[in-house]
């Protein structure tokens, strides 16, 4: 196995022995980084930041974002970009970043950290695509080994996750009760320090 591969089994691991609150966080932590590196802000991935912003008031402790993420869910799955058209149909929410905020969500409300293992899967898969782009510019002026480029940042994305996790460790016993809602003091102390793990 790569390096990459062994640090995001490592990821997975250490979310499936998490908390689920904590899954929601690390999850939330690592969309909002695929959506500050997005290399193309396409227009259905940027109309998913409301949805991210309610996952993290939701991470926070703030049980009012519950119906509103029930909602931007639903009307993800009755609309245009949810479907079984394969690739005749619109792929914007296979959009790596789009995606990550769809499966945060999709943690929080079920309340299931295997969502968060597959915003892990997104992340790294986001930077083999940035290395892929650069690649697709490149001069060729330099030599460049583009697959060891790629390996470096897949393994660069994964060790970042880890450092996540462990930041998000004293923070575990507030993020295992936020589901059931913090005081709004809290929530708001809670809610600035989490998103500046991100």
């Amino acid at each position: 196995m790569k390096d990459w591969q062994v640090l995001g089994d490592q990821v997975r691991s250490r979310i499936e022995a998490a908390d689920k609150g904590t899954a929601v966080a690390f999850a939330a932590a690592t969309a909002e980084r695929l959506m500050r590196l997005d290399p193309h802000r396409r227009p259905f991935t940027q109309s998913l930041r409301p949805l991210l912003d309610l996952v993290w008031r939701a991470a926070s402790g703030d049980q009012t974002a519950f119906k509103p993420i029930a909602v931007a869910l639903g009307e993800y799955y009755i609309g245009e970009y949810c479907h079984n058209d394969g690739q005749d149909g619109p792929d914007d929410a296979d959009d790596d970043p789009a995606a990550a905020v769809l499966y945060a969500a999709e943690c929080y409300f079920h309340m299931m950290p295997g969502f968060a293992a597959l915003v892990v899967s997104r992340a790294i898969d986001a930077a083999d695509y940035r290395v892929q782009l650069a690649s697709e510019t490149h001069d060729g002026e330099e030599d460049i080994d583009f697959e060891a480029e790629a390996e470096a940042a897949m393994a660069t994305e994964a060790r970042q996750q880890l450092a996540d996790l462990d930041a998000l460790v004293p923070y575990a016993a507030q993020l295992s009760h936020a589901r059931f809602g913090l005081p709004i003091y809290e929530q708001e102390r809670l809610l600035a320090e989490l998103r500046g793990i991100s």
